[in-house]
């Protein structure tokens, strides 16, 4: 078997690099979209705000549905642009 697997033509560590890059930034995303939601949403209650409890809740579905679909998608999206570019590495 030919190693490795899959010849990138503008380089290996350049892919792997704007895969990690993307799945980071989606975390750092979640970790302060996370916090702002929280916040947010305490402050909506405290002034008993229906018009941004509503934004919230529309706003969380996205938030959850980006951070969560596409963090687990770039994760294992990482692990398996290493097996392909370089297999002994994983």
């Amino acid at each position: 078997m030919n190693y490795p697997v899959w010849d990138v033509s503008f380089g290996a560590g350049l892919l792997i690099a704007i895969v990690s890059i993307t799945h980071v930034f989606v975390s750092h995303f979640a970790v302060g979209g996370g916090l702002f939601l929280v916040l947010t949403e305490k402050k909506a209650y405290r002034e008993n705000d229906a018009a941004l409890l509503n934004w919230l809740k529309t706003h969380t579905r996205f938030f959850v549905l980006l951070t969560v679909v596409f963090g687990a998608i770039s994760g294992v999206g990482i692990w398996f642009t290493i097996a392909l570019i370089h297999p002994s590495a994983t």
